[in-house]
Formats: C-alpha cells, sequence, structure tokens
C-alpha cells in the first residue's frame, strides 16, 4: 500500500542530520532519490486514489469527475495523472476543497478521505472547524455535492468548489 515506510523517522532524522554535518548537496541529492519511497508525498495522490477504485472494482473517468467537481480537465490530470504521464506533470500541491469534492464525488470514506488529504500534505479534516466538521457529516452520509453546498451554506460555511 502506498505510504509504507521501512525507516524509522528517527532513523531518517539521524541521516538527514549526519548529511548535514559531513556530506555535501550532491550526496543528499542522492539520499533524497534513494529514499523517496521514505517520504509521505511523492506525488502519491492519483495512485492513492485510483488504488481505492480499484479495490472496489471502479475506474476513474476524468472527464466526468471534472464535471462533477467543476473543474476543468487538465486540472484534475494533474492531481489524478494518467499512469504514462511523466511525475514532473503531476499537481504536487491540489487544492484542499477539490481534492475534499473529489472524495465526496467518489464517496469517500471518511478514513480514505484523511489518508487523501495526508498523502497531498494538506491538513486533514479537523471536527473543532465548522467546515471541516460539515464535510465529516457529508462523507459519513455519503451526500452529493449538490447536498454538501447545501449544507455548507445553511451552516454558513466557503462552498466548495463546482
Amino acid at each position: 500500500m502506498l505510504g509504507e515506510q521501512k525507516k524509522r523517522t528517527t532513523e531518517i532524522f539521524q541521516e538527514i542530520k549526519s548529511l548535514a554535518n559531513n556530506a555535501s548537496t550532491d550526496e543528499f541529492n542522492f539520499f533524497m532519490r534513494k529514499n523517496q519511497n521514505e517520504f509521505s508525498y511523492n506525488p502519491k495522490v492519483g495512485e492513492y486514489i485510483r488504488e481505492i477504485l480499484k479495490k472496489r472494482g471502479e475506474k476513474i473517468k476524468i472527464p466526468e469527475l471534472a464535471e462533477a467537481v467543476g473543474i476543468s480537465k487538465s486540472y484534475l490530470y494533474q492531481v489524478i495523472p494518467a499512469k504514462n504521464i511523466p511525475p514532473k506533470t503531476v499537481k504536487n500541491n491540489p487544492d484542499r476543497k477539490i481534492l475534499i469534492a473529489v472524495a465526496i464525488a467518489l464517496k469517500f470514506s471518511l478514513d480514505e478521505t484523511q489518508h487523501l488529504l495526508k498523502y497531498a500534505e494538506l491538513p486533514e479534516l479537523y471536527p473543532r472547524k465548522k467546515f471541516d466538521a460539515t464535510v465529516v457529516y457529508v462523507l459519513e452520509r455519503k451526500l452529493s455535492l449538490v447536498e454538501t453546498n447545501i449544507l455548507l451554506d445553511e451552516m454558513n460555511c466557503e462552498l466548495l468548489i463546482f
């Protein structure tokens, strides 16, 4: 599964500190390339989305999903690239609201959505924030994007993009 690390966090800290004190930038670059699977996000957002859908026996239809979420196909292809797209075309910092909208449109569970946000290095849903609490409710109820925006509006929260 994505995000599986092999080294302990303290071990990675020690290696980086040692490199900072004793190594060149080239050696650090080599370390980063060699250990790229140890980092929490290596643009894996699209791979994670595809992995969840594969477990469900579903395929992603980017044009339909882009239309449902209200974003361009080209933007969504950067978030969820085709398997043959080189990594440099991947959107490393997708918008949090867009990922939440994608999760809702794909009927992700709360745990799946939290992992998705984590892979994107974005704040996970926090129940003490009104917007986030509403999204948690929506995910648990499996509401649609339209129902989500209606509820967000009733709660005086910012709406999702679509």
